[in-house]
């Protein structure tokens, strides 16, 4: 008699839904997305992969002149060369026959499964080269393609080449020259120029270990260096005319080879190993280390590497099982030793950086242990480096949170001389475009400053009397977030900061230079630049801006030109975004969407008008049913007027009663226009897929007072409930709650509250604010103190100063006012959340007779990753949601669960027949 009533439930939930269905988690594994989408040099073109959650991608080529298209099923790493005639790709095997190689445990043999697909976009058929490995273009030039394939060295020659050594393939576009070379180990491509290296191991007596160049009009590969001996680190410079690598004994014994530097530039005959010579430059005990590729700075005359100590090694002689193995913690560690051991590995290839200045023949070290650390301006330009040392202040960040202040030298690269520029700041720390200034916020002080290398001169360049350039509407107890910085002027002649509404362009050497540029606070309107020259260092002259509206959240897209007008281009209930620009054609390319509308791609001629839509990544929708995306606005407990998303199913009847799910997580209602793809998520529910099932959504902004994140979340989010009941039409007995991480948390602690909810998802919860305080992250190693004292948790101290607000905000110490059943998602692996959180209020939940369930996915961290555990999941939320607020029939893990012995090969995720 149960199902017959479901039934009935469905039907007058569904009396006014069009003929559509609703979306299932199959039907959300084949939804589309939209992927690495590029425009042509030319605009000409317009290359996207359609990306399902489970099957194979398949990459669109659509030519504007005639609108038409070519679809490539299962192409990879799809790219245009830098012109724009050419699309190069690798076309793989389809997703059933990798997943039958790997039954048969024949892996390896998928790596010769692969081909290169290489289309002149003005001919009818691609080339295709079989049995390709790996392939490499010139960033900016397209003159040719090289990549590695199958050796051609027949199996009885093959016993003295190495196993991985492969065959390297250099091909012109225009007319299909070849260069070959077999035993290859590795191989690059010049930035700038059609000119490749590649290193060569040996086989017997046919040839030696070497690294080869070749510049194609040359037509032939040069030697730069030869003989016994394992080379590592191959480099070029961008224009090609300079490379370098690294080369060691190949008889060496030992895991921690000295490695020598060689260098090589245009006009030599071959490399020469530059560190053969005087060496007493390099500390004692230090070695030349190949776990930092050297490069080149941008004109050449650098070439930077790395050096570093030797480290302890385990004796030859001893078993390591015979061996104490004892972590030793000490209060004086910089860093808490679970975070050494997450950067352990990270911290065995960690290197010094040191540089060789190719002009004068001479070696400078730069790090050093009192200043370990570097950071160069990109594309490493200039006379000047940044060297600086966070750990004296790093152990304050285990309960501070980061950044870590940071003592801070500059190094001149042509003389070595070090000069100090600050110590003990804290910010986050940038080069201009040019190298001649570094810039950063200070949290602390709130301000922007910048330093000038050549003059070295220390500039604060904003003040509060001037904007407010940090987060207006931070409710943490921490300092606020920096709204960011847009650019810098050509040549550094300015920088360009956001505050909360607009752009302002700020002279790098003073803060009585400043102007804003736009006028968006007087109107409530948000301007953002977009980057549409990706290979220009500063701001466009006229600059895309991108535009979202305060009072209804409309989205838009601006231009400012370089007299300063703003001209708004486009504006309505949609989001904008993903913006490009063909590099030699004025052509754009750009979403826009909406609750209901996919952001398929738009292509225009022009940004004065809206484009025309030129993808339609998944007619189905269709078939489904969708609802609407609305904002609701309701007073809360304090007489605050807030803001939320109401989600509505289609075909919504205000006369009617709904089931509701409730879902938030700190502040969503400015994502109102926002698409949300049906797709398995892994810690949430998914829109679409409810409300196609006839469920409202609602989705409420939590603003939070300082110590009490609970009761925070509690008065805003069950105002915002209790206003919704006042309108009529929903069900007050059919509301569930769903929430995951700090959701979880959230959710967790409204069930000891209220009863409500009729049934509550929380996922990664903490519940003890004592035990989870002493925890660790373990995806960092980090100490979780700084979340309740300084950011998300909100506490605002230590549980000796308040130990009473630790206690009021633990959900599980009133575990026993829960009447609700609770569903908990906690993973084994999880990083973020401890696991005996979810496994503390279970077991509590389990001990007081309470109806709970607990799903781990075995191995996952602190969400599911995999696809099928991603999709089991939404199944089983759907599932109990669907028995606690549509009347549903229980599946039978939520009545039997799933034992160990079951586990991994019967689910139970089908519904019981209640008689």
């Amino acid at each position: 008699m149960k199902y017959l009533a479901t039934v009935a439930i469905l039907l007058i939930y569904c009396t006014c839904v069009p003929a559509q269905r609703a979306i299932e988690v199959a039907d959300m594994q084949a939804w589309k997305e939209i992927r690495s989408e590029q425009l042509s040099a030319d605009g000409s073109h317009v290359l996207y992969s359609l990306t399902p959650d489970v099957g194979d991608a398949e990459v669109v080529v659509y030519r504007a002149a005639d609108k038409q298209e070519r679809r490539f099923p299962r192409l990879e790493n799809a790219t245009f060369s830098y012109d724009g005639k050419y699309l190069v790709g690798m076309l793989k095997p389809t997703r059933d026959t990798v997943l039958e190689y790997k039954r048969q445990e024949k892996v390896k043999e998928l790596k010769q499964r692969d081909t290169l697909l290489v289309w002149d976009l003005r001919s009818q058929n691609p080339m295709l080269y079989p049995n390709a490995y790996d392939f490499k273009l010139s960033e900016r030039s397209s003159e040719i393609f090289a990549y590695t394939t199958q050796s051609l060295v027949p199996d009885s020659l093959r016993k003295e080449l190495d196993k991985d050594a492969t065959r390297l393939v250099v091909r012109r576009f225009a007319n299909q020259d070849s260069f070959y070379l077999e035993g290859v180990m590795d191989f690059r491509v010049a930035r700038d120029r059609p000119i490749v290296v590649a290193h060569r191991v040996a086989k017997d007596s046919t040839w030696t270990d070497g690294v080869l160049r070749i510049d194609p009009s040359k037509l032939e590969w040069q030697t730069l260096s030869s003989g016994p001996a394992e080379f590592s680190g191959l480099n070029l410079s961008f224009d090609g005319e300079r490379v370098a690598f690294l080369s060691t004994d190949k008889e060496k014994d030992g895991k921690q080879p000295p490695f020598h530097l060689h260098y090589w530039s245009s006009g030599s005959d071959s490399a020469y190993m530059v560190t053969g010579r005087d060496m007493s430059w390099l500390p004692k005990g230090y070695r030349i280390s190949d776990d930092r590729r050297p490069e080149f700075s941008e004109d050449g005359k650098y070439l930077f590497f790395g050096t570093t100590p030797r480290r302890p090694e385990l004796d030859s002689s001893a078993i390591a099982s015979e061996l104490a193995d004892v972590e030793v913690w000490t209060t004086e560690d910089p860093l808490l030793y679970t975070r050494q051991n997450n950067k352990l590995e990270q911290d065995k290839k960690f290197t010094y950086l040191a540089v060789y200045r190719t002009g004068a023949d001479e070696f400078l070290q730069l790090a050093d242990t009192q200043f370990p650390e570097s950071s160069q301006p990109q594309d490493n330009r200039g006379d000047y480096l940044m060297l600086y040392n966070d750990s004296p202040y790093a152990k304050q960040t285990m309960w501070e949170g980061g950044p870590a202040a940071r003592d801070i030298v500059t190094v001149d690269l042509r003389n070595g001389k070090r000069s100090p520029v600050v110590s003990g700041e804290v910010g986050y720390f940038n080069w201009s475009p040019t190298g001649k200034y570094i810039s950063w916020y200070n949290p602390v002080d709130s301000v922007y400053r910048t330093f000038d290398v050549e003059d070295r001169e220390l500039n604060t360049i904003t003040s509060k009397e001037l904007g407010i350039f940090y987060d207006e509407r931070n409710d943490q107890p921490n300092n606020p977030y920096p709204y960011g910085i847009a650019g810098w002027l050509e040549n550094d002649r300015g920088i360009i900061v956001y505050d909360r509404y607009d752009l302002w362009r700020i002279h790098p050497d003073r803060e009585g230079d400043a102007e804003r540029l736009t006028q968006g606070r007087e109107a409530g309107v948000e301007y953002r630049y977009y980057d549409l020259d990706k290979e220009r260092d500063a701001v466009d002259e006229t600059m895309l801006l991108v535009t979202q509206r305060d009072a209804d959240y409309y989205g838009g897209f601006a231009r400012l030109d370089a007299d300063g007008t703003v001209q708004q281009l486009a504006t309505g209930p949609y989001v904008y975004d993903d913006f490009s620009k063909a590099r030699l054609a004025e052509r754009y390319l750009y979403t826009r969407e909406s609750y209901r509308d996919f952001p398929d791609l738009r292509l225009t001629a022009a940004l004065a008008s809206e484009g025309e839509v030129i993808t339609n990544a998944n007619p189905q929708q269709s078939d489904f049913n969708w609802g609407t995306a609305e904002e609701y606005r309701w007073i809360d407990h304090e007489g605050r007027e807030l803001r939320g998303l109401l989600i509505k199913p289609a075909g919504f009847d205000s006369t009617k009663q709904y089931p509701m799910l409730v879902n938030f997580y700190e502040r969503s209602s400015e994502g109102l226009y926002r698409h949300r793809t049906p797709v398995p998520g892994r810690s949430s529910i998914n829109y679409p897929h409810y409300s196609s099932r006839g469920y409202v959504i609602f989705n409420p902004d939590v603003i939070y007072r300082e110590g009490y994140p609970g009761e925070s979340a509690y008065n805003c989010v069950m105002s915002g409930v209790s206003a919704l009941l006042m309108e009529g039409f929903i069900d007050k007995d059919r509301i569930g709650l769903q929430g995951h991480s700090w959701g979880g948390y959230q959710a967790a602690y409204l069930a000891t509250k209220t009863d409500l909810f009729a049934a509550i998802e929380s996922g990664a919860p903490v519940v003890n604010m004592f035990s989870a305080y002493g925890g660790i992250r373990w995806g960092s190693g980090l100490s979780r103190q700084f979340q309740y004292e300084r950011t998300q948790s909100r506490i605002g101290g230590t549980p000796w100063e308040y130990p009473l607000r630790y206690l009021e905000n633990s959900p599980i110490f009133t575990t026993d006012k829960i009447n609700t059943p609770i569903l908990i998602l906690h993973n084994d692996e999880d990083g973020a959340v401890p696991w005996y959180q979810g496994i503390e209020w279970f077991t509590a939940l389990r001990r007081l007779g309470k109806p709970a369930w607990f799903l781990n996915y075995r191995g996952e961290p602190h969400w599911p990753v995999k696809t099928p555990n991603r999709a089991d999941f939404q199944t089983r939320m759907s599932q109990f949601f669907d028995y606690y607020l549509l009347g549903a029939p229980m599946p039978v893990w939520m009545e039997k669960g799933v034992s160990p012995l079951e586990r991994g090969i019967q689910q139970n995720l089908e519904l019981t027949q209640e008689n």
